[in-house]
C-alpha cells in the first residue's frame, strides 16, 4: 500500500485481489480499450439517482474530457441537472427523518438528499416554456434539449457541457420526469393543436439507431439499469432490423447493486445479451456489483489519471439535418 499514490495506482492493484475490487479493475481495464479504439462511439446509460447522489461533476467531466460520446439518461437525472443549473441545490439530509415533518414544509427526500418542493415547481414552471430556438413543433429529445442545453448559463451543467460539446443526450422515457410535468403543462394550455411541442420519441429511436450505423465500433456504460441500458442495448436488434447490419456493441461494462437471478434488466448479464446480438460474440465486458457513487468516481478518476489516454482521443462530432444524421467527424 505504501507504492499507492493516485487512484490509477489503486485500481492497478485492484486486478491482484479478488470479489468486486478485482471486477472494478476489470471494468477500469474495459473502459482503456474503448477509448484506445480511435473508432469507437462510446454511449453511456445514466439511472439512479445519480445527481442527488453527488454525481453531477463526475458526469459533467466525463462529457467535457470525452469519455463519452452519447448520453441516454432518464428524464430525473437530467432534471436534476437543470434544477442545479439554476442555482437551487440537493442539501445533505439523513434516511432517518420524520417525512410527515418533510412533507409539512415542502421539503423531498431523495434517500439522503433534500430539495425544496417549491424551487421544483418554479424549474417545473420553466420548463412549461418553449426554449427560444427552437423553431421546431415535433422534436426528438436530443433536439429539444441541445436548445434547452444552449440556454443554460451554468458551465458545470451535464446539459450545458454536452449541448457546447456537441454531445447528443437522449432521454427515451422523457415523460417519466418532472422535465414531462412540466412539458404536461405545456400541452394542456395551448388553445389550438398546432401550439405547443411534441416531443416524438420514435424519431429518437431512429436518430439513436443512424448513430449505431455510421460507427464502425461502439461501446457502452451502463450505471444502473432501467430504460437507459435497455434503450443502448436494444441498437443491436435494431440495426439487424433497419439496416440489415448485425451490430452489437464490441465493449461493454456495467456498475449494478442488482443481480441476475430477479431477471430484471439491471441485473441482466452480459453473457445474456450475446442471445440478442446486443453486444458482439468477441466483445470485451465486464460488471461490478457496486454502489455507483463509490464505483464510478474511482473509474473516471484512474481514467483521467491517464493524461496521454484522454488527449489522444478525439471529440466525435454528429452534424445532423433535421433528423437525419448526415456524419459523424473526428475532431
Amino acid at each position: 500500500m505504501t507504492q499507492t499514490r493516485t487512484l490509477h495506482d489503486l485500481i492497478q492493484g485492484f486486478q491482484h485481489t479478488s470479489f468486486q475490487s478485482r471486477n472494478l479493475y476489470k471494468c477500469f481495464e474495459v473502459f482503456q480499450r474503448m477509448l484506445s479504439d480511435p473508432t469507437c462511439i462510446i454511449f453511456l446509460g445514466l439511472s439512479g439517482a445519480m445527481i442527488p447522489g453527488g454525481m453531477r461533476r463526475v458526469i459533467r467531466d466525463m462529457i467535457e474530457r470525452r469519455l463519452i460520446d452519447v448520453l441516454v439518461s432518464t428524464g430525473a437525472n437530467i432534471f436534476h441537472d437543470l434544477f442545479e443549473s439554476v442555482g437551487y441545490r440537493h442539501y445533505v439530509g439523513s434516511v432517518e427523518g420524520d417525512d410527515d415533518a418533510l412533507r409539512k414544509h415542502r421539503i423531498v427526500r431523495v434517500y439522503d438528499a433534500l430539495m425544496d418542493d417549491t424551487e421544483i415547481n418554479r424549474v417545473i414552471a420553466f420548463l412549461s416554456e418553449i426554449p427560444k430556438g427552437l423553431e421546431e413543433k415535433v422534436v426528438s429529445s436530443r433536439r429539444y434539449l441541445e436548445v434547452l442545453g444552449n440556454r443554460l448559463k451554468d458551465d458545470q451543467s451535464i446539459l450545458k457541457t454536452a449541448s457546447r460539446s456537441g454531445v447528443p443526450v437522449f432521454v427515451p422515457a422523457l415523460c417519466d420526469s418532472s422535465i414531462g410535468i412540466g412539458l404536461t403543462f405545456l400541452h394542456a394550455r395551448k388553445k389550438d393543436p398546432s401550439e405547443g411541442l411534441i416531443i416524438d420519441q420514435i424519431q429518437d429511436n431512429f436518430e439513436i439507431a443512424q448513430i449505431k450505423r455510421m460507427a464502425k465500433t461502439t461501446g457502452a456504460i451502463y450505471i444502473g439499469g432501467g430504460v437507459p441500458k435497455n434503450y443502448i442495448q436494444q441498437l443491436g436488434p435494431v440495426s439487424e432490423l433497419l439496416f440489415k447490419r448485425e451490430s452489437g456493441h464490441r465493449y461493454a461494462f456495467q456498475v449494478t447493486t442488482d443481480d441476475p437471478k430477479w431477471g430484471g434488466l439491471s441485473g441482466c448479464t452480459f453473457e445474456e445479451a450475446k442471445s440478442w446480438g446486443k453486444i458482439e460474440k468477441t466483445s470485451a465486458y465486464a460488471a461490478v456489483y457496486m454502489d455507483a457513487t463509490i464505483a464510478l468516481p474511482l473509474l473516471v478518476g484512474a481514467i483521467l489519471q491517464e493524461p496521454k489516454l484522454c488527449q489522444k482521443r478525439k471529440r466525435r462530432q454528429f452534424l445532423w439535418e433535421g433528423d437525419r444524421l448526415q456524419s459523424i467527424r473526428f475532431v
